[in-house]
């Protein structure tokens, strides 16, 4: 394990409305996971993170990747295990346990993906027989859908593997295939909710006659009491239609929280709200475009976030209830352009943080999207930018000066 020193710089161009520091250097490619993971430690004295290869070509199935541990007190980095099960939009899923002393990501054994718990005070791995998403507040065990099929829907998200050892779905929803579950005592693998049964919760299924369940994002309330597993329905065509289920942490329970043909007028990245009942999400509920609206897990019944308040990006709201957070991403003359927003949700307000820009590569999974994310506190943000071609990792303090 290598350990080397890192200067924070502040970020002034442009001139940011709060306090922004730069926390990587400038001349590597960094990058956390996504905008529902937190990369900060319980003690919230590390942050983890992954240094990339290189940033101009997808990763191909032996390419390697370096987690890394930035100590945010001493201004450290350390590279603690080196990884080829990662991709460019979520890094290697990596998501700490309950304490600093356990990470847990992937990386792949005789070619396939596998799940990974690192002791950082030991050094020692153990490879788990399920892949990594996100692992339960208590560590108890780890949910995930499978990271090879997830690429036929959108790449980036899940892992490359070599010819021949790809995976899809034959029939229009598997038994064998959905949400897993890998207890974290025993590394085993079982299979939670299967696309069969998730087929069985979907209204409206004359829509998907002719197209193949896949399963792709899941994900923990705060609780540990429910999850959310998102579903795409892909057409011979290669076009998807997504929908949104729920269940309680054991599986049961299942039902459709937002179904295809509401997420179809228009929607975008769910997460859980603080509370563990309702999921915040990009949605159109009616003709005045998108909005961020809270969806009763149970009911399906639909509130309105900041009614003046155009959706955009990747939206959570903050540990507290009180802010809500996004990016809104502009493309204009290969530049891609990210702006930090934060909205109080007790008066509507809101107002940009900061704006940090990046070579533009359009849809691609090589693209920079920001993933801004809340600490466990509420009171940080990290962000992702490559203002000079290279990602780079950013923290802002919304209420610092």
């Amino acid at each position: 394990m290598t350990e080397e020193a890192v200067r924070f710089e502040p970020y002034t161009d442009p001139p940011p409305s709060c306090a922004v520091w730069a926390i990587t250097t400038p001349g590597e490619g960094f990058m956390h996971t996504y905008y529902d993971v937190c990369p900060w430690s319980p003690s919230g004295r590390l942050l983890a993170c992954l240094r990339l290869p290189f940033e101009d070509r997808r990763p191909g199935p032996d390419d390697a990747a370096d987690v890394c541990i930035i100590d945010l007190e001493q201004r450290t980095l350390r590279s603690v295990y080196r990884t080829a099960g990662w991709g460019f939009q979520t890094a290697a899923h990596q998501v700490w346990g309950r304490t600093d002393r356990r990470l847990y990501f992937n990386d792949k054994v005789d070619g396939l993906p596998v799940g990974v718990r690192l002791d950082l005070e030991t050094g020692h791995a153990d490879a788990l027989e399920g892949t990594i998403w996100q692992v339960s507040p208590d560590e108890t065990f780890a949910i995930t859908t499978c990271l090879i099929r997830g690429q036929l829907t959108q790449p980036g998200y899940g892992v490359v593997v070599r010819r021949g050892l790809e995976r899809s779905n034959a029939v229009r929803a598997a038994e064998d295939d959905g949400l897993f579950r890998t207890d974290l005592s025993t590394g085993e693998r079982t299979l939670l909710v299967s696309l069969a049964r998730a087929w069985d919760a979907l209204p409206d299924r004359d829509d998907l006659a002719d197209a193949v369940l896949y399963a792709f994002h899941c994900k923990f309330n705060p609780q540990g009491t429910r999850i959310m597993l998102v579903v795409r329905a892909r057409f011979p065509d290669g076009r998807f239609v997504a929908s949104l289920l729920g269940c309680r942490a054991d599986g049961a329970d299942l039902r459709t929280i937002v179904p295809h043909r509401i997420w179809a007028r228009g929607g975008h990245h769910p997460i859980w709200h603080p509370d563990g009942r309702r999921v915040l999400m990009n949605l159109t509920p009616g003709e005045d475009g998108m909005r961020f609206c809270l969806v009763d897990a149970d009911t399906g019944e639909m509130e309105v976030l900041c009614p003046q308040l155009p959706a955009s990006g990747h939206p959570s709201i903050s540990p507290d209830g009180r802010r809500l957070l996004t990016d809104v991403t502009r493309e204009a003359r290969g530049v891609r352009r990210a702006t930090i927003r934060l909205a109080d949700l007790q008066s509507g307000c809101w107002a940009d943080l900061c704006t940090a820009s990046s070579p533009a590569v359009g849809g691609s999974p090589l693209r920079r999207d920001a993933h801004p994310v809340w600490d466990r506190s509420g009171s940080l943000i990290c962000f992702l930018a490559a203002p000079r071609g290279r990602r780079r990792l950013f923290i802002a303090e919304p209420d610092a000066k």
